[in-house]
């Protein structure tokens, strides 16, 4: 049994006319070097009701340091998401 240590509970909401759509943490997202533009595999395993999202590649062995909180931001730091 694969022991995950992180849990977060998140609300489908409705993202088009027929979908429902989640958001699953961007730190997640980072720790597993998934960005913007790549592709994702969703398994469906009925048995044990979950869906399993794949990534395709090995997360990276090496996470990066938070900064400290008296680091100033820097204009990369920060990234306004498009409007769709």
């Amino acid at each position: 049994m694969l022991f995950m240590g992180k849990i977060s509970n998140r609300k489908l909401f409705l993202f088009g006319k027929y979908s429902l759509a989640v958001l699953p943490p961007k730190k997640w997202l980072s720790e597993l070097g998934v960005k913007r533009g790549d592709n994702v595999e969703l398994e469906l395993d009925r048995t044990k009701g979950r869906i399993i999202i794949k990534t395709g590649k090995p997360a990276p062995k090496k996470i990066s340091k938070p900064k400290n909180r008296t680091d100033k931001p820097s204009k990369d730091d920060w990234q306004p998401i498009p409007q769709l």
